[in-house]
């Protein structure tokens, strides 16, 4: 037996250049004659020989989970027409709820990020503190701007009290030129008379007329602007008082801003406002997320209930590749795939059963 089983590999290795020895192969490349005259034989075939083992193992494992899978998809492919439409249906409109439930998750993780953490913590009292707070800060924005019509009043009110208080100076000074006015021309008029001896009676009546009109114009304007600085000064106070009011109200107003924001950890209404929106809007998607849930598992149990009419248990591998069982074209694309697998499969155990025939024929040479 030994010698023809050399005399075999002799003659493989003569055609070798045409094909690779299957046992080469099947072997890892290790050369069967060296392999029959190697002196620890026995060792490397029975290492070899765990190997195939536990290869052929793991191998008739899977074929045995690919052959259940590959049972559902020839029963399914082989249901009547008013069945598949039914299978078709309902794998269908899981596949579109796997869609909806991939998009609502992509928008809920977003939302999830924009929402605040501590917006949880007031969430029932947020709607009516989004209220008060747009009423305090419309309320401080009219105040700011009465101030700053006051404030401007006040500047119109000094820049008129400087303006009559210049007035003053002015009068005081023109009434101290009438006065000097008036005693030189009595001077002039009084030696042109006693010594020139002249008639002056028509020049002294030009001069005290101009000189009185002039003291009456310098006094009646004088009256008039200590009457308007008096004037001046009273609505100096109003407008001091209406400003003090103003602030009051004003800081009382930012007390309760400064209270409400520091509460809620914002700085306007407008962002509590954004946050309890993304909060509302984060809610809501978690409950169509939840709502497409229950919908999928609607479906899920109305397949699984038609599979146990046909005696099909496999429900996860359908719902794993449930688009391929939504239509005609895919079941047929799966089951030529699986065909093709089972084909490959099988040649793969013929391998290595063939290999384990090998090594034992080795082991007997």
């Amino acid at each position: 037996m030994k010698v023809f089983f050399k005399r075999l590999v002799e003659f493989v290795s003569h055609i070798k250049a045409f094909f690779k020895p299957y046992e080469e192969e099947l072997l890892i490349g290790l050369d069967v004659e060296k392999l029959i005259n190697d002196p620890k034989k026995q060792i490397k075939i029975e290492h070899m020989m765990e190997i195939n083992e536990k290869k052929s193992r793991i191998l008739s494992g899977t074929y045995s989970s690919f052959m259940n899978e590959f049972v559902v998809v020839e029963r399914i492919s082989e249901l009547s027409q008013e069945l598949a439409i039914k299978i078709q249906a309902l794998c269908k409109q899981y596949s579109e709820m796997l869609v909806v439930k991939e998009e609502i998750e992509k928008q809920s993780i977003e939302s999830k990020a924009k929402e605040h953490p501590s917006i949880g913590l007031y969430v029932k009292d947020i709607p009516k503190a989004i209220e008060i707070l747009k009423d305090h800060e419309d309320n401080q924005q009219k105040v700011k701007h009465d101030w700053d019509i006051l404030e401007g009043e006040k500047q119109d009110i000094l820049y008129n009290f400087r303006n009559l208080r210049r007035a003053l100076t002015f009068l005081k000074s023109f009434l101290i030129f009438i006065a000097f006015a008036a005693l030189v021309s009595g001077v002039v008029l009084s030696s042109m008379l006693l010594i020139y001896d002249k008639d002056v009676f028509l020049p002294s009546l030009v001069a005290i007329i101009t000189i009185t009109f002039l003291f009456l114009w310098a006094y009646i304007f004088r009256r008039y602007c200590h009457h308007e600085i008096k004037k001046n000064q009273l609505m100096q106070e109003r407008a001091i008082k209406l400003i003090n009011k103003t602030k009051i109200k004003f800081v009382h107003n930012q007390q309760l801003l400064e209270f409400q924001y520091k509460k809620y950890n914002i700085n306007s209404s407008e962002v509590l406002e954004l946050r309890y929106d993304n909060y509302l809007q984060a809610k809501e998607e978690k409950r169509n997320f939840d709502n497409v849930i229950k919908s999928m598992k609607a479906i899920i149990i109305d397949l699984d209930r038609q599979l146990t009419r046909l005696h099909i248990e496999n429900t996860e591998f359908i719902l794993k590749n449930i688009d391929f069982f939504a239509t005609a074209k895919g079941i047929k694309s799966i089951k030529k795939q699986y065909e093709e697998k089972r084909i490959t499969i099988q040649q793969e155990l013929r391998k290595l059963e063939h290999e384990k025939e090998v090594l034992i024929s080795i082991q007997i040479c």
